[in-house]
């Protein structure tokens, strides 16, 4: 466990060598985008769609959990998703053209006060009316798009179908910001991680991220993978990457802070209530079984954790340190927990994807 985490620091270490500052021109956009996500999210009312798979219930599983505990005004705001199994751009413009007979999917509200006018429950095989409801019959102020993970993952270039599902999204939805989620890569050892290292996939998926940014519009990211990688970089990983099969995140810690990020993205901005000091907190005695072993959200992991979702936010494709034993010497790539006391800042941790 400790070679793990060695090299892991090892990997960020040479990345350091090679940062250069941002340049104006990057900096400028950046702010630009922040400044128009911060306008659609402090609307009066706000409907957000999340579009995914699996691992949008990964990220979303404690989302109303954690929500409740922050004491955030939701009355007036409202998620619901689809989830389709491996739901990929493809598949999901073949379930809006009835395409799609190899799964079914389903429609579900996460949380909020406000109800959207949709039918929620389980589309059938081949059968895209209830999704095309789902586009048509409410405006959504924010449509989150969920990408297929081994294509971006593999360091491919976007998937042909892309601009096929945004043209239909945009055809209904005209006026809507689009979102994406930088997801968490995969534990070294899984059959389908190419690259053999979380971080190298992570920094692949962070890549295919920012190209979607620049060519088609993306507006708004929620960086959960990134907070996972950087509680990778912690003690508080553990053989299997936070994982609960080498693929899906670890009941408890990895979806706990999963939704720690969703929620910094989302919510703290409209309700001005961070993560941190958050006291949602998970028993792994409750968690259904699974493969590798769940991580309770304790009072004393949480707090890095939550560091963790908030350090992903500003920018989303760098990643920082987390462990817990200190500073890398003589190279400014800390700790969460450094900076919690004071020992160091953000701007020491940055190892970025360019």
């Amino acid at each position: 466990m400790r070679k793990q985490i060695l090299h892991r620091r090892l990997e960020i270490y040479k990345a350091m060598r090679y940062l250069k500052a941002l340049s104006f021109i990057v900096l400028l956009a950046f702010c630009l985008t922040i400044e128009a996500t911060h306008s659609v999210l402090s609307k009066p009312t706000l409907k957000v769609l999340d579009i995914g798979n699996s691992f949008t219930n990964d990220a979303t599983a404690l989302l109303p959990f954690i929500t409740e505990a922050s004491g955030s005004d939701v009355s007036n705001i409202c998620l619901y998703k689809a989830i389709r199994s491996s739901g990929s751009f493809k598949s999901w413009y073949d379930v809006y053209c009835d395409n799609d007979t190899a799964y079914t999917y389903n429609i579900k509200k996460v949380f909020g006060g406000l109800s959207a006018n949709v039918s929620t429950g389980k589309g059938s095989k081949g059968n895209g009316s209830l999704f095309r409801k789902l586009l048509m019959d409410e405006q959504w102020d924010v449509i989150i798009i969920q990408p297929y993970y081994y294509g971006l993952g593999n360091g491919s270039s976007l998937e042909g179908y892309l601009n096929k599902f945004i043209s239909v999204i945009k055809e209904h939805q005209p006026n809507a910001v689009i979102g994406f989620h930088i997801v968490h890569s995969l534990w070294d050892y899984h059959k389908s991680n190419k690259e053999g290292s979380s971080y190298e996939r992570w920094k692949l998926i962070c890549s295919a991220t920012k190209s979607l940014q620049e060519e088609y519009g993306v507006d708004f990211i929620i960086p959960y993978g990134t907070a996972i990688e950087n509680l990778r970089s912690s003690s508080l990983n553990n053989e299997y990457d936070l994982t609960r099969d080498g693929l899906h995140l670890a009941y408890g810690l990895g979806r706990y802070t999963a939704a720690c990020c969703y929620y910094e993205s989302l919510i703290a901005p409209r309700s001005g209530i961070s993560i941190l000091g958050n006291t949602a907190r998970y028993d792994a005695s409750q968690a259904p079984s699974s493969q590798y072993p769940s991580i309770s959200v304790t009072d004393e992991n949480a707090q890095i954790a939550q560091k963790a979702a908030v350090l992903a936010i500003e920018p989303a494709t760098c990643v920082k340190a987390v462990w817990m034993n200190g500073p890398m010497p003589q190279v400014g790539y800390g700790a969460a927990e450094d900076e919690a006391d004071g020992s160091a800042t953000v701007t020491d941790y940055l190892v970025c994807v360019r």
